[in-house]
């Protein structure tokens, strides 16, 4: 369950945010500060809807930070404890 996390969550990030983005560029641990994540808001907000809207969990506006937003994996771990909340 974990890998297909971060597969989603890297094809969210593909397809909503960086289009251009080369799948084999953005690893698990890749700083998305580098694609405007957390810098840009408008980038971050769109992020974080389609998160959303993948996983059908909300994200509390209180625990956005760029910790949350640092990487997949960091974002891996905040929708496993949401999915984990929700069942």
């Amino acid at each position: 369950m974990n890998e297909e996390i971060h597969v989603r969550i890297r094809n969210v990030l593909i397809d909503k945010i960086q289009s251009e983005i080369r799948p084999e560029d953005l690893k698990r641990d890749t700083p998305l500060i580098e694609f405007g994540v957390g810098v840009d808001s408008i980038a971050t907000l769109e992020l974080l809807v389609a998160l959303e809207s993948e996983f059908q969990i909300t994200i509390d506006e209180d625990e956005v930070n760029q910790e949350l937003l640092e990487n997949i994996d960091c974002i891996a771990e905040y929708i496993i404890k949401r999915i984990e909340v929700s069942t």
